[in-house]
């Protein structure tokens, strides 16, 4: 049962008849990968019902149109189609949506509130899709403040309403909850609720110090697929839970892949073996780079991805054996310092999940040569 079965199931549910759960939570930070520039309402500029926004979204956009996207957040506009024909998310009010992209300054924030059914707000945090320039921006989240954190805390402090507020966001929408909640201003902290991460990475120690992290730590719920890699980056804030997923690998990130059992999510006992091991790979290299050494080293391992022609993970894992070589080849012609981190990094991953973009024919390969 995915996100979708719930809401066919479980839509005819008003929040006063069944309260709010787990599994609203990350449908309504799926909404916000829907890219609904110059539909929804900007700030104080109003209000519209989801069905309003699904109507207009679809009068704007085909299915023909759509099926051009072969991202894992392809579905988004349909999980907002499948909500706005329910009775628990139809009316909800949403408003204040932002959407800001430089890639200069390498910032991506979008936000939206809704008004739900039960006279709570909650404010949904925009994650990245499964671009790698996307997944640059959460390594970059290992040298500290990044500035979509800065935007989500000013977000959050403009919040007019007294209502009670709950808060999340998937992937570095999470990540933007936590920090957000954690640094707005006092008054807001006492209306939040909970704060949920779903699969987003972590934090660096000053943070999990933080005063403004202490104070609202206990509201966290933070949810991981079985083999995480973007929810395993960084430390965490609270200890996670694991949720089964119908995806392998790295492709687990989707949402629309956690496995739902009524109102909530169905668990696991403990991560998986690719989870553990990338965590160890990728926490182990973030840990022995040198701080002034990581940008450059993390611009050149993503320049190195880049080089594949690849644009998403979705097309770098479909590129198989051909993009691991030419990964290896632009590794290997390298001059800067980052090379040997990078060769080091790539012979981990190589030797411990050889199942890592489908890379086991070529090690079987080497072996015998």
């Amino acid at each position: 049962m995915s996100m979708i079965d719930y809401l066919l199931w479980r839509g005819d549910l008003t929040f006063e008849q069944s309260e709010f759960c787990e599994v609203d939570n990350l449908i309504l930070c799926y909404l916000t990968y829907v890219n609904l520039d110059g539909i929804a309402p900007e700030i104080g500029e109003g209000t519209m019902t989801v069905r309003e926004l699904s109507d207009r979204f679809f009068l704007q956009h085909s299915h023909k149109e759509l099926e051009k996207d072969k991202s894992f957040i392809r579905l988004a506009p349909y999980v907002m189609k499948a909500m706005a024909d329910t009775e628990r998310f139809g009316n909800a009010m949403v408003r204040n949506y932002v959407n800001k992209i430089d890639l200069e300054k390498m910032l991506q924030f979008a936000a939206i509130e809704i008004v739900l059914g039960d006279g709570t707000i909650f404010v949904a945090y925009r994650g990245t899709d499964d671009t790698i320039v996307g997944w640059k921006e959460d390594f970059y989240l290992s040298k500290g403040e990044i500035l979509a954190e800065k935007e989500a805390v000013a977000y959050l402090n403009n919040i007019e309403s007294e209502k009670p507020l709950r808060i999340g966001g998937h992937s570095k929408g999470g990540n933007l909850a936590i920090y957000a909640a954690a640094n707005c201003k006092p008054q807001i902290q006492e209306q939040i609720l909970e704060i949920y991460n779903n699969d987003g990475p972590g934090f660096t120690k000053e943070f999990l110090e933080s005063p403004g992290l202490l104070r609202i730590r206990s509201k966290i719920q933070s949810y991981i697929p079985e083999s995480s890699v973007i929810g395993m980056l960084l430390e965490h804030v609270v200890e996670p839970t694991i949720i089964r997923s119908t995806q392998k690998g790295v492709m687990q990130h989707d949402g629309m892949s956690w496995e739902v059992m009524g109102n909530r999510f169905l668990y696991c006992e403990k991560l998986s073996n690719f989870s553990e091991i990338v965590d160890d790979v990728i926490s182990k290299w973030l840990a022995e780079v040198e701080d002034e050494k990581r940008n450059q080293t993390i611009d050149d391992l993503f320049a190195v991805l880049e080089a594949t022609q690849a644009k998403t993970l979705t097309e770098l894992q479909e590129g198989g054996m051909k993009n691991v070589r030419i990964i290896i080849k632009e590794i290997e012609s390298m001059d800067s310092e980052s090379k040997e981190v990078l060769q080091e990094l790539l012979k981990a991953f190589f030797h411990k999940v050889p199942s890592f973009l489908g890379i086991s024919n070529i090690l079987n390969k080497e072996r015998k040569e």
